[in-house]
């Protein structure tokens, strides 16, 4: 799906009202900002956009992890003598390219990263593990401390095999797609645990963990899991709306066990709509009975493969400051300074913890500019036109932009459904499809 960002749209809209951008004020900016947003969600939920994700896309439930895919965010992992880079390669899962890649620097030290102040409950039984792919390094350390106790394990992602383990119930791999082994380790919290922390690194040999390190060696990992497995509540195995780090959900179609691109016949996940997102409904729960809306003690399958309309972009947020600090998930308005589109304004989002200083022009990967799909451009310029001759007193010519609106809606929908047909199977429940089975 082909995207402009939002300066473009905007330099239309001016040349409408007859007004250059380098002549905009930021009172006439934020007056269009304002009026173009809020016909973005309308437009957006009225057509048939190419706005849905991917057919299964790989969520986690009850993940107790941020970021549990892309490890180079320093909000919340922090790096010790490792480089990682963000969507690197193609994961397991549902083959879009969300793997990091770490490698280790040349210090003589620990090579790896850690994230911690995690929620820990004492003498409750935890289930951690990732999917760790080999590049240069065939072993690979993983590690959950209660603030007492390391629980531990080495693997050889290389071949397969468990090496030595330290403190836990028990530790697993399985060969998975693309090259990666799941790697698994259970613990059990000790009596006086009330925080624990992750650690993911690489080993030379199975058993080192310090040594001077290789910088075109390391390995690729994605999806670290850290769940309760014990004393659960329902409400934990749910994947929120807003999850750092991945596309906001405004509707959930459908959820599977199964990958379905990869399955015959891939089995459905049930589901409930809450306040926060999605709350998943094992094979024994249901709405009634001892289970409530999920089995106790009982994790649903992860991955989950999800299928939904996503959010639309959001285009509001403060002006950008220079003194400013910002953390992720806010909204800022930038101007650029430098290079062919000086001058040009868009909105930003926020990817990871700012300092002072830190803008779109030089740190490039704590912000992600807000786009917009192309085809929707037409629609919301002449929108947000009729509606800035209506704030005007120009009633009748704002009826004739509307009209414009309205054509241009009309063709861009006319042009998605014979070009790129974007439509999703319909699941029409019967009295004989709603018998549980499994296949």
């Amino acid at each position: 799906m082909r995207t402009i960002p939002y300066s473009q749209a905007l330099s239309h809209i001016c040349a409408l009202i007859g007004i250059p951008t380098s002549r905009l004020t930021t009172e006439t900016a934020q007056v269009i900002n304002d009026l173009f947003n809020a016909n973005v969600r309308q437009i957006w939920g009225a057509g048939n956009w190419s706005d849905v994700s991917v057919w299964g896309e790989a969520r986690f439930a009850g993940n107790l992890l941020t970021y549990p895919n892309d490890l180079s965010q320093t909000s919340s992992w922090t790096a010790t003598n490792a480089t990682i880079t963000g969507n690197s390669i193609a994961n397991p899962a549902d083959n879009r390219t969300t793997a990091c890649k770490i490698l280790e620097t040349v210090t003589n030290g620990a090579h790896k990263a850690v994230q911690a102040s995690l929620a820990c409950f004492p003498s409750t039984k935890y289930q951690l593990s990732l999917y760790a792919r080999p590049n240069g390094r065939d072993y690979i350390y993983l590690a959950a401390n209660d603030g007492t106790t390391t629980f531990s394990a080495f693997f050889n992602v290389t071949t397969g095999a468990v090496g030595t383990t330290g403190n836990v119930d028990s530790a697993g791999m399985q060969q998975q797609p693309n090259g990666y082994y799941l790697c698994t380790i259970n613990y059990t919290s000790g009596a006086a645990a009330s925080a624990q922390s992750v650690t993911v690194q690489t080993s030379s040999d199975g058993s080192t963990l310090s040594y001077a390190g290789d910088t075109a060696k390391g390995f690729y990992v994605w999806g670290v899991l850290l769940t309760q497995q014990t004393n659960v509540s329902p409400q934990l195995f749910s994947i929120p709306s807003e999850q750092t780090g991945e596309n906001v959900i405004d509707a959930l179609f459908t959820a599977w066990i199964d990958n379905p691109a990869m399955s015959t016949y891939p089995r459905q996940r049930g589901f409930v709509v809450t306040d926060t997102g999605y709350q998943m409904i094992t094979a024994s729960g249901g709405f009634s009975g001892a289970s409530g809306y999920v089995a106790y003690n009982t994790n649903p399958s992860n991955p989950i493969y999800l299928y939904y309309r996503k959010a639309p972009p959001k285009f509001s947020g403060s002006t950008y400051s220079a003194t400013a600090t910002y953390v992720a998930g806010q909204y800022v308005y930038y101007t650029l300074t430098s290079g062919a589109n000086t001058g040009t304004s868009d909105y930003y989002k926020v990817l990871s913890a700012t300092s002072a200083g830190n803008d779109p022009e030089d740190s490039p990967t704590l912000f992600q500019i807000q786009q917009l799909p192309e085809g929707m451009a037409q629609p919301l310029v002449w929108q947000t036109y009729g509606d800035w001759l209506v704030q005007d007193g120009q009633a009748e010519k704002a009826a004739q932009a509307y009209q414009m609106a309205e054509m241009k809606r009309l063709e861009e929908w006319d042009r998605t459904e014979r070009q790129q047909p974007n439509s999703w199977q319909m699941n029409v429940n019967t009295h004989i499809k709603s018998i549980g089975r499994t296949w």
